[in-house]
């Protein structure tokens, strides 16, 4: 198996990189950061039916990849028929943000404009949510930790209602992502690219627990990049409140996907819950060989994890690996034509005129073709069409 090295080297340069600018404006928070994956733009503020604090849009290289003006990305609950929770009501509100905390770097800012830098944004949000007889249904604290290309997302539920309630339908991620043409989801239906009919009802991608059970990510692609949106397998990650014949995702439902994390279970007060997961967008993956069912079916994209860049490695039968150092990289056997390494320099031919050159220390050197003359060492030449070298230079 080829691994491409280009975001992973990225992400150790980016360790070193210039940090994010979040501009703080107490009612909404915008945060913009350059990485080798594209330029990413969030901003945060209070939307939806319910007002609820959560990210509204999103950006990258400067065109919206993700809204929420009409739909929400970290959905609501369907329980006993009522629909609650993120921009779900029926004409009146049924869910409030009742605090929001922003910090950066760890350090909360105080509640006063301001323009920033920093590594990581961690916005914590609480809300309640309420049962169609308006007593409380739970308390749910969403914290957002926004950092390169990614936000990672944590979600905890207490529930208080005083009768135990069936939930029919919880999504805890889903994606608002604009104008995808295609979708890919790893250990699921759509093991290879697949391009994806007019929105419209009857058309939708489904498939079940017991038919995927590794599935833990799907992505989307449009004429702008691509949308990765991965739900760690813990807690409801693990789709213990799911039968197995039941559906656990949901594509092209209306401009929508879906995590499905819960599904006919009933939960009591005093009962709780947790899922963690990550939004990643980029320009491009590391490796797609995804295209063809002959090919090994192997997706690997660029994404931060606890504010540390990593690449995410899925496998055909759905399952998550995190690779996040040199050592850890599988490159080509022998000397692939496109590089060779000298006494004291790096040969790079025409035939990769997009070559990256990384140093061990994972630092970007050299861009292109040419001959790079360098200090003996162990270099990283990555031609970004899927092949990897690691080569010695004497």
């Amino acid at each position: 198996m080829k691994k491409a090295f280009t975001s992973l080297s990225a992400m150790l340069i980016a360790l070193s990189a210039v940090s994010a600018t979040i501009d703080y404006k107490i009612q909404s928070v915008d945060f913009s950061e350059t990485t080798e994956w594209g330029d990413l733009k969030v901003t945060f503020v209070r939307c939806g039916n319910n007002n609820i604090y959560t990210f509204s849009t999103v950006s990258l290289d400067g065109v919206e990849v993700n809204h929420t003006r009409s739909s929400n990305n970290i959905g609501g609950f369907l329980a006993d028929g009522w629909w609650m929770g993120g921009n779900h009501n029926d004409g009146k509100p049924n869910a409030r943000t009742e605090s929001v905390t922003v910090k950066v770097d760890g350090v909360e800012l105080p509640k006063k404009r301001a323009t920033v830098t920093g590594d990581v944004l961690t916005i914590e949000v609480e809300n309640e949510i309420f049962f169609a007889d308006e007593a409380k249904f739970c308390t749910e604290r969403i914290t957002y930790r926004v950092s390169g290309n990614s936000i990672e997302v944590s979600g905890r539920h207490h529930y208080c209602h005083s009768k135990t309630l069936n939930v029919e339908k919880y999504y805890p991620m889903q994606s608002v992502f604009v104008d995808e043409t295609e979708i890919l989801t790893p250990g699921g239906l759509c093991k290879t690219w697949t391009e994806l009919e007019p929105v419209s009802e009857g058309k939708e991608v489904e498939f079940t627990r017991a038919s995927a059970p590794g599935f833990c990510t799907f992505v989307e692609h449009s004429k702008n990049g691509y949308q990765a949106v991965y739900l760690a397998r813990e807690g409801l990650g693990n789709r213990e409140w799911v039968d197995d014949d039941d559906v656990i995702f949901i594509g092209n439902s209306w401009g929508k996907s879906y995590h499905k994390c819960i599904g006919d279970y009933a939960v009591s007060g005093g009962q709780q819950s947790e899922w963690h997961g990550v939004y990643s967008w980029f320009r491009e993956p590391v490796t797609d060989n995804c295209r063809n069912e002959a090919d090994d079916n192997v997706f690997e994209y660029g994404a931060y994890i606890d504010g540390e860049p990593v690449v995410m490695h899925l496998s055909s039968d759905g399952s998550m690996s995190q690779t996040s150092g040199i050592s850890e990289i599988i490159t080509d056997n022998g000397i692939a034509d496109f590089a060779c390494a000298g006494e004291g320099f790096i040969s790079i031919s025409n035939s990769a005129p997009k070559a990256h050159c990384y140093n061990a220390s994972g630092a970007l050197i050299h861009i292109g073709a040419g001959r790079l003359e360098c200090l003996p060492g162990l270099y990283i030449v990555n031609d970004l069409r899927g092949n990897t070298l690691k080569l010695l230079v004497k």
